[in-house]
């Protein structure tokens, strides 16, 4: 989506236009930002039976190789909940054997986003990644942060 099609994407609705928080023009970015944007009031159950999270995660499929340093780039400036719906998306997309490493990583590292109102720990109850194709690393640093005691603890957490 270029910038042009964003603006006129802003303009169909005056509360894209008032919850529009994005600072890129990188065409992938725009792509995602306007998806959370235009779902971001959408029914829960959207988000969290993977409708939203799977398109998501599509767009980034779609989007070129460094997405994921360009959304890093641009995500302090979204709401929490845009952030919230972002991470989902990250952790709970039925795209469970899609750069499981890239996404866990870029999760964790939402946590440095100061956001009063994102709860980031919450949404990892609707889990669906294959944990088993992460490194042993991200599993450890994946663990810590979400206060299990181990990766092996996480692992048998998550696959009883």
């Amino acid at each position: 989506m270029t910038k042009e099609e964003f603006e006129r994407f802003l303009s169909l609705n005056e509360t894209y236009a008032q919850n529009n928080r994005t600072q890129s023009s990188d065409k992938g970015v725009l792509q995602i930002y306007a998806y959370i944007l235009e779902h971001e009031k959408w029914d829960s159950d959207w988000w969290s039976e993977c409708h939203g999270t799977d398109d998501v995660i599509r767009l980034i499929q779609i989007s070129s190789e460094n997405i994921f340093e360009k959304i890093k780039e641009d995500i302090p400036n979204w709401s929490g909940f845009q952030i919230e719906l972002f991470a989902l998306s990250l952790i709970s997309s039925l795209e469970v054997d899609y750069k499981v490493n890239e996404r866990i990583t870029l999760y964790l590292e939402l946590f440095d986003f100061p956001k009063h109102e994102c709860d980031l720990y919450i949404i990892f109850d609707q889990l669906h990644i294959n944990l088993n194709l992460a490194d042993k690393e991200v599993l450890k640093r994946f663990a810590e942060k979400l206060n299990f005691s181990s990766a092996e603890a996480l692992m048998q957490y998550v696959y009883p």
